[in-house]
């Protein structure tokens, strides 16, 4: 009588797994590909849309929304009691279908039980004082995230407000419970390479300019209390030539993140510092909460003036403010200043 199997074998169950596994190891660096592709697509979608509600902005208001609300001698005087310190990220939001949030944050009232008051000539107070504006603030938006990056992990400290002038950092990071739970961004207005420059101090000049170029000759497009015109880009670097706003960690990379960027406090950021990857300490040219960065392979997306996003590539572009920075360098100053007037072609860094 003939005998009938009716199971594997166990050669041939792991011979069958072996397979598999092979299967899977081939597949799983495609999957992530596409994953990461995808990714990208919708943080580009994001920033697209944000440059979008800028230039409805423009159209009700016939000026482009300032990087952010900050202590000021210019145009007007306003204390550092009286900085409301927001970001352009809130004037926006009822151009992206946040319009009962915008109301929220900013509805007037008496004391502290109100929102702030959104204004470039006056101030206000700072926001975080305020029980409406800092409890809008919690909200989290999907829009302001980028799906690569892990934004809501662990951090120490949030940053309340955070902006580049004179090619410093004002700022105020703070780890409260309530801190915590504020919502956060990925992005930010650029506000060229240390934004403005009260006093004139050479730059870097690795590709021998002529003219030599200024710090403040690469003042970007959103300033703290800023009031540029898409008439004045076009005129002097061209919307489509002049970054507007970028994608960044708030943080570091690799390791303990330490800190976040809140979508309430984050104004005009600087490009100085060159771009970070995601995955590499900042001395090595990482992310950290003073660069643009991103988890993206190979370059950092941003919004051109225009409502174009490309990506800038990390290439060489990062620097630590010592010796001669790299020609990938200055040709990101360019992208980032609104008034250069320099012509050099920056194919080299685009993605």
């Amino acid at each position: 009588m003939s005998h009938r199997r009716t199971a594997f074998t166990l050669i041939e169950l792991l011979v069958v797994i072996a397979i598999i596994a092979v299967l899977m190891a081939l597949l799983l660096p495609a999957v992530q590909k596409v994953r990461e592709a995808a990714n990208k697509m919708l943080c580009a979608s994001n920033l697209r849309q944000i440059g979008l509600a800028a230039h409805n902005y423009h159209n009700d208001f016939g000026k482009l929304p300032p990087g952010n609300f900050g202590q000021s001698t210019t145009p007007v005087a306003v204390s550092a009691a009286e900085a409301q310190n927001a970001g352009a990220l809130v004037v926006l939001l009822p151009y992206l279908e946040q319009d009962n949030l915008y109301k929220i944050v900013t509805q007037p009232g008496s004391g502290t039980a109100r929102g702030v008051e959104l204004a470039v000539h006056r101030g206000d107070a700072n926001w975080w004082t305020l029980n409406l504006a800092y409890t809008g603030a919690q909200t989290r938006l999907k829009i302001f995230q980028c799906p690569s990056d892990t934004l809501y992990e662990e951090v120490g400290a949030v940053f309340l407000f955070l902006y580049a002038e004179n090619g410093g950092f004002p700022n105020m990071a703070r780890g409260t419970q309530g801190d915590l739970q504020l919502g956060r961004s990925n992005y930010a207005p650029v506000a060229g390479t240390g934004g403005r420059f009260f006093f004139q101090y050479p730059a870097p000049n690795p590709l021998g300019l002529v003219p030599p170029p200024t710090m403040g000759g690469y003042e970007g497009i959103m300033c703290n209390r800023s009031e540029n015109t898409l008439g004045q880009l076009a005129i002097l670097d061209g919307t489509s030539n002049t970054l507007m706003f970028g994608e960044g960690l708030g943080g570091s990379g690799v390791g303990q993140r330490g800190t976040a960027w809140t979508w309430f406090g984050i104004g005009g950021c600087g490009t100085g510092l060159g771009l970070g990857r995601g995955n590499v300490h900042w001395m090595q040219g990482g992310a950290d909460w003073w660069r643009f960065s991103s988890r993206h392979a190979s370059a950092v997306q941003f919004c051109f003036g225009d409502g174009s996003v490309r990506g800038v590539r990390f290439g060489q572009t990062a620097w630590l403010g010592s010796g001669m920075p790299s020609q990938d360098w200055a040709l990101l100053q360019q992208l980032a200043g609104r008034r250069d007037g320099y012509t050099s072609d920056v194919s080299s860094i685009l993605d």
